[in-house]
């Protein structure tokens, strides 16, 4: 599977381990541009269901729970890296349409919402050693 997930904005998440009890708790902060590769292993929990292993930046691993990586993308917390590539390419049809209806409000706000996903997409690639 190994598919890519970026941060779009920061939050914190609580992790737990899946010994029984659950004693060990600690919550990992998040920042735009940080990314999740989701690593084709997983574990199952009689309590708690289904966990992938997630790998953020290269850097360190934790476990979550599938439903939280679907609530994190529902909230638009998170989105996988294809779909930021996606919503740069309508964000820059939209600033050029409207560019060529001369409507600078418009232009603008597109202008202002692409550069801020390219932004993200690259801090993302480089926090990888990807070069964008």
């Amino acid at each position: 599977m190994n598919e890519n997930f970026i941060i779009l904005e920061m939050f914190q998440h609580e992790v737990s381990c899946c010994c029984p009890g659950q004693k060990h708790k600690h919550m990992i902060e998040f920042h735009p541009s940080d990314v999740w590769t989701i690593i084709d292993e997983q574990k199952y929990d009689d309590s708690l269901g289904w966990h992938f292993l997630v790998t953020v930046n290269g850097e360190f691993q934790f476990l979550i729970q599938v439903v939280d990586i679907e609530e994190l993308s529902n909230e638009g917390r998170i989105c996988s890296l294809m779909d930021l590539e996606l919503k740069m390419m309508h964000l820059n049809f939209k600033v050029n349409e409207s560019l060529d209806q001369h409507d600078e409000e418009a232009f603008t706000l597109f202008a202002n919402e692409l550069c801020n996903a390219q932004k993200i997409m690259e801090n993302g690639y480089s926090s990888l050693g990807i070069k964008a």
